[in-house]
């Protein structure tokens, strides 16, 4: 939804004399960066909206549980299309024109409605982000719950993100007295009426608080991954999922330069849509930062579900001596033995029905055969068995020891790994 062009009002303007500054040419004034950006910024949207649609599915239908996190991550999400659809009306009314189009070009109504839409957009703007910050503290909390001091300091970190949150929106809603959504031009008629802050000045206090904010979010995981007794190999993986916010703090630090140039640039407006695009991906990719470990659940699932499916033929690896089990050396035997219709009846007379687990790990334990039908079973000749057990079986290809292969369950709670 890029904003029209106007040719009949550009020529209009331009044919009036000494209207707008000589060298301006009716080219400039046409010059528009509306379109591409309004595509990005909806790319954007799509692609995070996605992401969350697979995190809902992941803790709704995998884990089946909806922590505070979730929720705080949807609300955030509601405002993040909220803010969306202020920022297209916003370009389609032309705010990121160049200054002189909308110095002579627009109307002085349409130039008060596109500052008191900027008001009311960088208000929610402010909210969603620190509504998407306390989702990751949430999320951080439930990680460390059993450990005192991360627990503190997360508990901290969410009152200085709260408390922050006061002063910028308090500097966009009292921005002029008396109070206005308006954030006046020195060009429009009744100025005057007003004593305003500098826009640049509100958004650059604001931008450099929010740059501080996400330092202390991301600066988390660090402390967490560094807690944990796990290998170096683990925490570099750990770290992978836990820390793209390192991007999220890049475009903060891409705004506020933004800011700098929306204020203190002679064609200040030019910088507009591009930094409505760096808003955008500033709150998508803080809900993209924290949503990544709560997808582990989900991709784990995919995966292990082709592991449940089949499992491997007992073979004999001969004189090479390999493992019966097929688990490590020798070759194994093409094809697979589907778990369900061999395994399941010897299953849940072991264990009982299957509960709902966060993942199962294959053993293979002897049983005697007179607990199960024939049918349940399998026999190997297995390098388990002394050498004269194997004399004893050579004729008949197996040995008379029949070897279960069945699925023990065990329980990992993905919240304490931080995958939920």
């Amino acid at each position: 939804m890029a904003s029209p062009i106007n040719s009949e009002a550009i020529e209009a303007a331009l044919a009036k004399p000494d209207l707008i500054p000589s060298g301006i040419t009716a080219e400039f004034l046409k010059q528009s960066r509306d379109e591409p950006v309004v595509i990005a910024i909806l790319f954007v949207g799509s692609f995070v909206t996605l992401i969350m649609a697979l995190r809902c599915l992941a803790r709704v239908v995998i884990v089946r549980k909806f922590g505070l996190d979730d929720w705080l991550a949807l609300v955030t999400l509601f405002c993040y299309w909220a803010f969306i659809a202020l920022c297209i009306v916003l370009i389609h009314l032309g705010s990121g024109r160049h200054f002189v189009y909308i110095e002579y070009i627009l109307s002085n109504s349409t130039i008060n409605k596109t500052e008191v839409l900027d008001f009311a957009a960088h208000i929610i703007y402010t909210t969603a982000l620190v509504i998407c910050r306390l989702s990751g503290l949430a999320f951080y909390a439930r990680i460390a719950d059993r450990q005192q001091k991360l627990t503190y300091a997360i508990r901290a970190a969410a009152v200085f993100i709260i408390a922050a949150y006061l002063p910028q929106v308090f500097l966009i809603i009292f921005h002029c007295l008396p109070v206005t959504g308006l954030w006046q031009y020195s060009f429009q008629p009744g100025v005057d009426k007003y004593t305003c802050l500098q826009w640049g000045t509100v958004y650059v206090t604001n931008s450099a608080i929010s740059v501080v904010c996400d330092l202390i979010l991301f600066s988390l995981p660090i402390a967490i991954i560094t807690s944990l007794r796990v290998s170096l190999e683990r925490k570099l993986k750990l770290s992978a999922i836990l820390m793209p916010g390192l991007l999220v703090i890049a475009i903060s630090c891409a705004r506020m330069y933004l800011v700098i140039l929306g204020q203190w640039d002679a064609d200040e407006s030019w910088s507009y849509d591009y930094l409505l695009i760096v808003e955008v991906s500033e709150i998508g990719s803080t809900l993209l930062a924290l949503s990544i470990p709560a997808l582990k659940p989900l991709f784990g699932s995919l995966f292990a579900s082709f592991d449940r499916t089949f499992i491997s033929r007992t073979v004999t690896d001969g004189p090479s001596g390999g493992d019966a089990l097929g688990l490590s050396g020798g070759s194994r035997s093409g094809g697979g033995i589907e778990l369900r219709s061999v395994f399941s009846r010897a299953r849940s007379r072991i264990m009982g029905p299957s509960q709902g687990s966060s993942g199962t790990h294959r053993d293979a334990r002897k049983v005697s055969a007179d607990q199960y039908a024939e049918g349940n079973t399998r026999y190997s000749a297995s390098a388990l068995h002394t050498p004269e057990e194997r004399k004893t079986s050579m004729g008949s290809g197996v040995s008379q020891q029949p070897i279960i292969q069945r699925d023990v369950q065990y329980s990992v709670s993905h919240e304490k790994a931080g995958y939920t």
